[in-house]
């Protein structure tokens, strides 16, 4: 058994080195402080007051002694300590937690992540940041009641969260989560009584069970490796940045790299036990212009990998961030759409934005928070109605990691309440036939698909993982060109609209597009700017006119992965209007660029 004055000693140091490291931040004149720790008895106890320039040195020394050992290497630790310390800490809680009368938990889960990752940012060939960061964090969920009656679902945040000690140390470990979930069952009781008081004022005969079972999984993967030149991504990032020095007409350009390993645990009272581990890359490319009216336009480039090997050859690379670049000065020059309505045909990537505004979010069974009103989800009414056109098919399946070689950041083996993924066919025909649906039931659909995820913060609810599109009459690009003129001529207007790009949104709304065409009657095209999307609803979908053959991957996140796959999109009718706003002038003074390029 371990010595509880020494297990006391190293809480208190703990808590000595936060204080010091508050101190270190402070102005010079704030820097004498009093080092009291209350929790400390006896001999342990102590106040010791100096003046702080004569301590930093020890201060210093003792922050960099207690640094916790970082993984080496990319390589997380192989070990059962956190699996261990979660599960001995779950199992006595559900044995022992209790308050006087109240009620014992019925169900406790945690889920853990041990997360390193580096990242590198440059602009103009100058390294920005160069980090690595190592954490570890576990969040609780505390159940009182029973599946049928407990104290979730009542619109506020349900679970407790907290920083893990990044040393592999059982007791540490346990005292971390012992904390966590004492608060999180104090909280769950006192919201089980309110519910419960709220509910005898009420009358819903209809009302869904709070929670519902699932079968126990047991899974320990071996431990995430991340593969990572990092003194070759540095050159190669400064590289990739220095590559728009070649247009000084670009105002702003950015390079980050994020690359990262994380072993996740999830362990619960019905005796699932998971380990799994995932990692990562992405490179995220960005610049702006401004035109000479003073509007701002940007644009990028996303990449995703597993491994660094994933991602593209520098000359690829390169070559795309030239054609960003000729992209936006030319957008930078187009004319401004100051009003449309018509035939719109939105290309893959923008018809994959399209439907994360428009589609995903319907598919997602959600509970409605007690007390709420006006938050019913509209699809739940449509289970068994066409919401698409007769020719088209969706279905989920966030088990396949890649779509024809690029990586989904919407793939996933279990969800975060211990389901394991699978495929759900949603729509067949043009007709809904079922939705997504997590561990919380609702009136329509009472078991969980496996589509419960969480973004680490809030609690965890029905998502999409990879949603793929499809039209059984999906035509190739030429046709479905002409199908976008043949639509403007029946219309009696001079040219129609072809998007290729468009801005995230906000929820339920189209972005802002980016790279946005007039296509004339005889079919040449002219680039156009500046114009926003006016409100679009779902049930435009329903009257789409077309779709092409050919399918792409779009990746997003609202905090938690997502992937699209769909063809080109043809909708009927939409309206966009000019953006009514005053811009900035452009800089006064040149770019530094453009003498060193004239120079050249």
């Amino acid at each position: 058994m371990s010595n509880p004055e020494a297990i006391e000693q190293r809480f208190l140091a703990a808590d000595a080195v936060r204080k010091i490291i508050r101190i270190i931040r402070m102005p010079n004149d704030s820097k004498t402080k009093s080092f009291v720790s209350p929790q400390a008895t006896g001999t342990t106890r102590r106040v010791v007051q100096m003046r702080a320039e004569r301590l930093m040195p020890s201060l210093f020394i003792l922050v960099l002694l207690y640094v916790p050992a970082r993984g080496q290497d990319g390589v997380l630790p192989d070990n059962d300590i956190v699996t261990r310390a979660l599960v001995e800490e779950l199992e006595r809680s559900m044995e022992q937690l209790v308050f006087g009368e109240l009620p014992k938990p019925y169900y406790i889960q945690y889920n853990a992540q041990d997360r390193l990752t580096y990242s590198l940012r440059a602009a103009y060939g100058g390294l920005l940041a160069n980090s690595e960061d190592r954490t570890r964090y576990a969040v609780s969920r505390v159940r009182v009641g029973s599946y049928e009656l407990d104290n979730t679902n009542v619109g506020r945040g349900f679970g407790a969260r907290i920083s893990l000690p990044l040393d592999d140390d059982l007791v540490a470990l346990r005292h971390a989560l012992w904390r966590m979930t004492d608060g999180d069952y104090k909280q769950a009781v006192e919201t089980l009584a309110r519910k419960i008081a709220y509910l005898k004022q009420k009358s819903d005969k209809e009302r869904p069970d709070d929670f519902s079972p699932v079968p126990a999984v047991h899974v320990i993967e071996p431990s995430a490796e991340i593969a990572i030149d990092r003194t070759l991504w540095e050159k190669n990032v400064l590289l990739m940045s220095e590559r728009f020095g070649r247009y000084a007409d670009i105002q702003n350009a950015t390079v980050t790299l994020f690359a990262g390993a994380v072993n996740q645990w999830l362990v619960n009272s019905e005796g699932s036990r998971l380990r799994t581990a995932d990692t990562g890359v992405h490179l995220q490319i960005r610049a702006s212009i401004q035109a000479d009216d003073g509007m701002r336009l940007s644009d990028g480039l996303e990449y995703l990998g597993l491994q660094t090997d994933d991602l593209p050859p520098m000359d690829q690379i390169l070559t795309d961030i030239d054609e960003t670049c000729a992209g936006l000065i030319k957008l930078s020059h187009a004319p401004v759409l100051e009003h449309y309505s018509g035939p719109v045909l939105f290309e893959p990537a923008a018809a994959g934005r399209v439907l994360d505004a428009l589609l995903a979010e319907g598919f997602c069974a959600r509970p409605i928070p007690l007390g709420s009103s006006g938050n019913d989800n509209a699809f739940d009414k449509k289970i068994g109605r066409r919401i698409l056109p007769r020719t088209f098919y969706v279905y989920d399946d966030p088990q396949d990691q890649r779509f024809e070689g690029t990586v989904l950041a919407g793939a996933y083996t279990f969800d975060d309440e211990g389901t394991k993924s699978q495929r759900v066919v949603l729509v067949e025909k043009g007709i809904l036939k079922t939705m997504l649906a997590g561990r919380a039931p609702t009136k329509k659909i009472k078991q969980s698909t496996g589509h419960a995820r969480s973004n680490g913060f809030g609690d965890a609810e029905a998502n999409i993982g990879c949603l793929y599109v499809s039209d059984e009459q999906g035509l190739e690009p030429g046709p479905l060109k002409d199908q976008l003129i043949k639509a403007a001529r029946e219309e009696g207007l001079d040219y129609a609209l072809r998007i290729e790009s468009i801005r995230s949104g906000s929820p339920g709304a189209l972005g802002r597009p980016i790279h946005a065409f007039k296509v004339f009657l005889d079919g040449h095209e002219e680039r156009v700017r500046g114009m926003k999307f006016l409100p679009v609803q779902a049930r435009e979908l329903k009257h789409l006119l077309a779709a092409g053959v050919k399918r792409k991957a779009f990746n997003s996140s609202n905090g938690v992965g997502r992937s699209i796959i769909t063809p080109a999109l043809l909708f009927e009718e939409l309206e966009l209007t000019k953006i009514e706003r005053e811009f900035d002038k452009k800089p006064i003074l040149p770019s530094p660029l453009q003498r060193s390029v004239a120079g050249n």
